[in-house]
């Protein structure tokens, strides 16, 4: 979980995108995205802060860092799939198993689809 004093800290007024996930006794996980943004301590580098939050899932903020704001974006992506892969409950989205999250496999990334 990133500090909310942080300059990489989750900002709920950046969210540029969010999924809601369902747990099996039907409670409720969001996942949120903000916009990529220059990191303040390396201007060249880009940061991308994301939230992940509901009954099912610990509240666990994060951020992925890219070369440019598309690959922050994308790592961001990669780091909430290993994460939602990691929590305790079978989580699903639009009734079915795949979050549309990729994941860190022995084989590189890939989205499951």
């Amino acid at each position: 979980m990133t500090d909310s004093g942080s300059p990489y800290a989750f900002n709920p007024s950046r969210a540029i995108a969010s999924r809601s996930l369902r747990t099996g006794d039907g409670g409720g996980v969001t996942v949120s995205l903000c916009a990529p943004q220059r990191m303040p301590d390396a201007p060249g580098d880009w940061y991308c802060a994301f939230r992940i939050e509901g009954p099912g899932a610990e509240e666990s903020d994060g951020y992925a860092l890219g070369i440019d704001a598309v690959q922050a974006l994308l790592l961001a992506t990669v780091t909430i799939g290993n994460r939602l892969a990691l929590t305790a409950q079978q989580l699903t989205f639009l009734g079915g198993s795949n979050l549309g999250f990729p994941q860190t496999t022995a084989h590189g990334t890939e989205l499951l689809l």
